[in-house]
């Protein structure tokens, strides 16, 4: 997983890419830890450029949505494709999370 960050009036916004995989939780825990102090309102992960995402990379989204609402802010997950969006559908991803698919 590579993933580049931008934060602007008060918005997070992390562009992740390639696979989200098991082997990318350390990455993926240091750009929540990222996230949650930037103390956004509003946080956007743009999944367009993820091919691959396996069960535990849907996890480690449950993971991020868990620690931003602990901090009474926002999650949005944004433009989720091919495979990606495959597994939100059969984990029931659009009643746990805000999509977008723009």
């Amino acid at each position: 997983m590579e993933y580049q960050i931008d934060i602007t009036k008060d918005i997070f916004k992390a562009k992740l890419s390639e696979k989200i995989t098991f082997s990318d939780l350390d990455g993926f825990r240091e750009m929540v830890k990222r996230m949650v102090e930037s103390n956004s309102d509003s946080n956007i992960v743009d999944l367009a450029d993820v091919e691959f995402i396996d069960s535990a990379g849907l996890g480690m989204l449950l993971l991020a949505r868990d620690e931003i609402s602990k901090v009474s802010s926002n999650l949005t997950l944004k433009a989720p494709q091919g495979q990606v969006l495959r597994m939100f559908n059969v984990a029931r991803f659009d009643q746990m999370f805000d999509i977008v698919e723009y």
